[in-house]
């Protein structure tokens, strides 16, 4: 039976000293904090917002893809998280898409995706906290020790012996002075920042059948809404819920959005502007224009917030390629591997070498000790990151971060020098396929 006294022992009311503080509860975060916690190392997870999960809890019924392996378990984390959405039965979750871009993955209830997070990290005994984004670090020379967490003018500082930065921006790794970069290497473009939404008493199987078979007849009928002045996006792609009667809309911004930078909040406050009017834009523009299956919807309601897909990346011991994900390069320090396709949005999407290798020399910075950096922000050019940047990959890369932070923690050891061939035997036992 669920009590609060049993909810706060999780959940620290200010300090400590934990093995393994990871910031950011996205899903390279989830990764990291069960992948410490399972091998027993004293975990904190931190998330600046209001619930865990990341895009994956905003993104509405976005398949999470890749948290399958060829249809069956990943291994680690994957397999706990995916065995909690899996008890709460077929309200939860229904099989993800499988096409050029998705695959081996699920389409989740984003409540009970956060209800999901909460319970495999208590199942794990990992101490979290929501609502404390990290604004500063403790360094020691230049080794991180600490990060410092601000809520409400309140300032709360959490020791560590490794700190996991998961945080999507990269903000550990940028308070602490490593180096870092932003958006596409030629122009500093970056990938759309969109607000997705669900539409309710929708025809599902009609709708989807046409947006699937008549993609020249849909684009015509967005051209046209555009001209007449409606809102519309780039692109939209659309998944089925696990809801009756409900579509979910993910899509490439406002055509005329051109670049935001999410790190800034006057770019963010603009996509969520203009992400609420394409939203209700969609829903007018379908019934007026009769796409069939929509004839009818309603705006049933829009994601918390903004999904963001690349800001600050890591400039790590290794860069990881565009070119590593479509040759397969291989790399002795194999910790992850990374499914499906380069997806940059409308920048570029194409083929790679499903199941290329992720070094451990991409979460180590250049100039700083006690830290690792996962996830989206990990060390990557513009393509290399876009390049199976699927939340399961995700997941997986942050689960090795978290997993040699708890080894550094055990060994008394920085990450730059622990052995990888020891984390490698530990990543096999916990089933990862690498």
């Amino acid at each position: 039976m669920l009590s609060r006294s049993d909810i706060e022992t999780s959940i620290p009311l200010d300090g400590g000293n934990y093995d393994v503080i990871v910031a950011g509860g996205g899903p390279a975060g989830m990764g990291a904090a069960l992948g410490a916690a399972m091998q027993g190392a004293k975990t904190l997870l931190l998330e600046a917002r209001s619930f865990f999960g990341g895009v994956a809890a905003v993104a509405m019924w976005m398949p999470v893809n890749r948290l399958l392996l060829d249809g069956g378990p990943r291994g680690g984390a994957h397999d706990r998280f995916v065995d909690k959405i899996k008890s709460y039965g077929a309200q939860a979750s229904v099989p993800g898409r499988e096409d050029f871009i998705n695959g081996d993955g699920l389409n989740i209830h984003p409540e009970y995706l956060r209800l999901a997070c909460f319970e495999v990290l208590e199942e794990a005994g990992c101490y979290y906290r929501l609502y404390s984004p990290v604004t500063a670090v403790v360094m020691s020379d230049n080794a991180v020790t600490g990060v410092v967490c601000t809520h409400k003018g309140r300032q709360h500082t959490f020791a560590a012996k490794v700190v996991v930065d998961a945080s999507g921006d990269g903000d550990v790794a940028h308070f602490a002075g490593a180096d870092m970069v932003e958006g596409r290497e030629e122009d500093g473009r970056h990938m759309p920042v969109s607000l997705v939404f669900a539409l309710a008493n929708a025809d599902v199987d009609r709708a989807l059948a046409f947006l699937d078979n008549e993609r020249e007849r849909f684009k015509a009928i967005l051209d046209e809404a555009a001209a007449e002045g409606y809102t519309v996006a780039v692109w939209y792609s659309f998944d089925r819920a696990t809801i009756p009667g409900v579509l979910s809309v993910n899509n490439g911004a406002w055509r005329e959005l051109g670049n935001v930078d999410a790190t800034q909040a006057r770019d963010l406050t603009v996509a969520e502007r203009v992400g609420m009017r394409l939203a209700v834009d969609f829903v007018r523009l379908a019934r007026d224009k009769g796409i069939p299956g929509l004839e009818n919807c309603h705006l049933m309601r829009a994601g918390a917030c903004a999904g963001v897909r690349d800001t600050r990346r890591l400039v790590g011991e290794y860069v990881l390629t565009v070119e590593d994900a479509r040759t397969g390069s291989a790399f002795g320090d194999v910790v992850a591997r990374k499914y499906g396709a380069i997806d940059a949005n409308q920048l570029f999407v194409g083929e790679m070498h499903s199941g290329f290798g992720y070094p451990y020399r991409s979460l180590l910075p250049k100039n700083v000790e006690n830290l690792l950096v996962a996830g989206r922000c990990g060390s990557a050019t513009f393509l290399g990151h876009a390049a199976g940047k699927s939340m399961g990959n995700m997941m997986e890369v942050g689960q090795a971060a978290g997993v040699a932070a708890a080894l550094c923690a055990r060994q008394g050891v920085s990450p730059r020098v622990l052995d990888v061939s020891g984390l490698q035997r530990v990543l096999r036992d916990m089933g990862v396929k690498l």
